[in-house]
């Protein structure tokens, strides 16, 4: 079964502990987890999940660079993402950028990794986490299942 954008069981944010997962990367938010849901339609976390495998990517949202010209911590464009394999969490920070628009698409944009740790698992190389994670990010597209209208209309390209 491949990746799909779904909301996440009150159960499974329990056991894997996603409200703290999002606490630990989110800074551009005033607002920490679980009250931050209360700002979502839904209020439940949401994931992209390989039911069939147990892998799943969670989103964490942006970080904040401490190198700004204002000297003060500001928004980047770095995000970081969970993608749990053979129960291991592996973090990502991907940047993104601006490809361009088209007729077909109103987003296009592209990924690149800025860190990765670990950088593989047991039984699992770098390059085959690379590729479960590719499959997992064109699945979740632009904001997963809080927004499958917009993801529609969202290409994105990997530099990696």
């Amino acid at each position: 079964m491949p990746f799909v954008n779904e909301y996440v069981s009150d159960e499974d944010a329990l056991k894997y502990d996603l409200d703290n997962l999002w606490n630990k990367y989110d800074y551009c938010t005033i607002l920490n987890m679980p009250e931050l849901l209360n700002h979502y339609e839904v209020h439940q976390h949401a994931w992209c999940i390989d039911k069939e495998h147990g892998y799943w990517l969670f989103y964490c949202g942006f970080l904040r660079s401490e190198n700004s010209v204002t000297g003060y911590p500001e928004p980047s464009d770095d995000e970081a993402f969970i993608l749990h394999v053979n129960g291991q969490n592996i973090e990502f920070i991907l940047s993104t950028y601006e490809i361009g628009t088209n007729d077909l698409y109103s987003r296009h944009y592209g990924w690149s990794i800025v860190s990765m740790s670990p950088s593989c698992l047991p039984n699992i190389s770098r390059e085959h986490l690379l590729t479960i994670l590719k499959e997992a990010l064109n699945v979740y597209k632009y904001n997963g299942i809080r927004d499958l209208e917009e993801n529609a209309k969202t290409l994105i390209e990997f530099d990696f």
